[in-house]
């Protein structure tokens, strides 16, 4: 049995998942990969439980809870109904890491994902008082060098991916083709649009199709109706939104 034993301990994750989901997006335009993330500390450590920390009633994340769920992971809401501590995810994670640990007796490592060095503290208490193994996890370029210091292993999102604005780029800089030459009658549908850039720029469809669904769902670009054929027929085509674009940094003027 032991020769398929994980070779580090039982662990638990704290995630602040808040932070998480507004660094990727502020720097790399995606959404956090849960199901990446939880599948990478899977493979290195034997973790019996994920807390993610945020404030799950605000449209914004309220959908995150149910992906978070469905990787085995429990989100706890941040939101301070009584007003007495704020809305801060990082605090709730703080008081759940010391409450879990007091109590938790068979568990050698823990995980915590947070760029913020006032959790310094609490990482030496766990190392130097519990003899906890600590592993800290952030967006990449957002831990201190000093919090780097006290881990005994980091680990940084998004690995090797393409940042999604790249794509996001691409897609615009097609719209940007089309509207220079209007002469040429191109009308960009949803699955056109996705062939087109993919080839053009010589990467997957799928990576294309799901940065396409976001700007749709940022309202970036919307679908409109248009005749052709001389009023004969009509098409479903995709058009851009060039003020909401270049408030996205996604449009510059020509």
């Amino acid at each position: 049995m032991g020769l398929f034993k994980k070779k580090n301990g039982r662990a638990i994750a704290f995630i602040d998942y808040e932070f998480w989901s507004s660094a990727v997006d502020n720097v790399y335009g995606m959404r956090p990969d849960i199901e990446s993330f939880d599948k990478l500390i899977s493979s290195r450590y034997d973790v019996a439980k994920k807390y993610y920390f945020g404030r799950f009633t605000l449209p914004a994340l309220e959908a995150e809870a149910n992906a978070i769920r469905a990787s085995g992971g429990e989100a706890v809401d941040s939101q301070d109904v009584d007003r007495i501590r704020g809305d801060r995810s990082d605090t709730v994670m703080m008081e759940y890491i010391f409450k879990t640990m007091t109590t938790e007796k068979n568990i050698d490592t823990v995980i915590i994902f947070t760029p913020d060095n006032q959790f310094m503290s609490v990482v030496s208490f766990l190392k130097e008082r519990l003899g906890k193994k600590i592993v800290l996890c952030s967006v990449k370029r957002t831990l201190g060098a000093r919090f780097k210091l006290l881990a005994d292993d980091i680990i940084e999102v998004p690995g090797d991916e393409v940042p999604r604005k790249v794509f996001y780029d691409m897609i615009v800089d097609n719209f940007r083709y089309i509207y220079r030459h209007k002469d040429k009658a191109i009308y960009p549908t949803f699955l056109s649009t996705i062939t087109t850039v993919a080839r053009l720029n010589d990467v997957a469809e799928e990576d294309i199709r799901n940065a396409l669904q976001e700007l749709i769902d940022k309202k970036i670009l919307f679908k409109a109706e248009v005749t052709v054929n001389q009023g004969e027929n009509s098409i479903r085509v995709l058009r851009l939104d060039k003020l909401r674009a270049q408030k996205g940094g996604l449009y510059m003027i020509d």
